[in-house]
C-alpha cells in the first residue's frame, strides 16, 4: 500500500475541489476514521465516509478515489477496491503505486478469469500493436515522424533517391502508429468497464430472474466487466474471456461514474 504519510497530504490535495466547511470537516472526519481503523468494520466505516464525498458531494479526485480504495481494501471488500483503483487510473494513469495497489487487489478475486486472446492472424499482423505498450507507441511515432520531416527536408535540399526513400518509409511508420493510436483510442472512448461489488450473483442468460443461469458458478465480488447495455434493472456484461451474461444493476457500478 502506498505510504501512510500520502494521506497526510490527503486535506491540501484536495481542498482546491472543495469550497464548503461541511466538506472540508466530512473530509478530516474520514481521514481521522482511516488512521484510526483497526479492524476491517473500521476501515469500511472510513471507505463510505470518503464514498459519501464522492456520491453526495459530487467530488472527482484522484486522491480521493485513491484512500477510497485503499479502504475498501482494509476492509476486505475487493470488488469496491478495485472499482475505486480503476477511477484514479485517468487521473494518474502511470502511478507505480495505483498499478501495484490494484494488482495486489485483482489477486484476491474469487473468480480468475482469463482475457480473451486475439484473434492468431491479427496477432501475426499486428503483434507490435498488442505487444507495446502506449507510452512507447507514443515515443516511437514521435521519433518517425521527426526523423521523417528530417529526411524529407534533406530529399528536397538534395534530391537523393536514399533520402526520399527514408522519407517515405519512416512516414509510413508514423502513418502506421498514428492509426494504432487512433483505433485504441476510440475503442477506449467506446468501453464502458464495470466491476461486480456484492459478494456474489447469480449471472443469467437473459434480463430477469426467470432465465437461466449463465454459467455453473456465480460471479463474485471484483470480477471485472464492459457493460453493454441496461434494460430495467438489468445490466448486459461482458467478461474478459468474451462470455456475456445479465446481471443486476445494484450488482456492481461502472468506473464511470452515472
Amino acid at each position: 500500500m502506498r505510504n501512510l504519510l500520502t494521506l497526510l497530504f490527503l486535506i491540501a490535495l484536495v481542498f482546491p475541489a472543495l469550497g464548503k466547511d461541511y466538506q472540508i470537516q466530512a473530509l478530516e472526519n474520514a481521514h481521522a476514521s482511516f488512521r484510526s481503523a483497526t479492524n476491517s468494520a473500521m476501515y469500511a466505516e472510513a471507505a463510505q465516509q470518503y464514498e459519501s464525498l464522492i456520491h453526495e458531494e459530487g467530488i472527482r479526485n484522484g486522491h480521493l478515489f485513491y484512500t477510497t480504495g485503499n479502504s475498501w481494501f482494509m476492509a476486505g471488500n475487493v470488488g469496491r477496491a478495485i472499482l475505486n483503483y480503476r477511477r484514479v487510473e485517468p487521473f494518474i494513469p502511470n502511478d507505480a503505486d495505483l498499478k501495484q495497489n490494484l494488482n495486489a487487489a485483482r489477486k484476491l478475486k474469487a473468480d480468475l478469469i482469463p482475457e480473451k486472446e486475439p484473434h492468431p492472424l491479427a496477432v501475426r499482423m499486428l503483434g507490435w500493436h498488442f505487444g507495446t505498450s502506449t507510452q512507447v507507441r507514443w515515443m516511437l511515432f514521435s521519433m518517425t515522424w521527426i526523423a521523417c520531416w528530417a529526411l524529407l527536408f534533406w530529399a528536397l535540399r538534395s534530391a537523393r533517391k536514399q533520402a526520399k526513400i527514408g522519407a517515405a518509409m519512416t512516414g509510413i511508420l508514423a502513418l502506421g502508429l498514428f492509426l494504432s493510436l487512433i483505433a485504441e483510442r476510440i475503442i477506449h472512448r467506446r468501453a464502458d468497464p464495470g466491476v461486480i461489488t456484492v459478494n456474489e450473483i447469480v449471472a443469467r442468460k437473459g434480463d430477469g430472474p426467470m432465465y437461466a443461469p449463465a454459467f455453473l458458478d456465480p460471479l463474485h465480488s471484483g470480477t471485472e466487466f464492459q457493460s453493454l447495455e441496461t434494460r430495467g434493472k438489468w445490466r448486459h456484461i461482458r467478461l474478459a474471456d468474451g462470455q456475456t451474461c445479465w446481471v443486476p444493476i445494484n450488482a456492481g457500478e461502472t468506473v464511470a461514474i452515472k
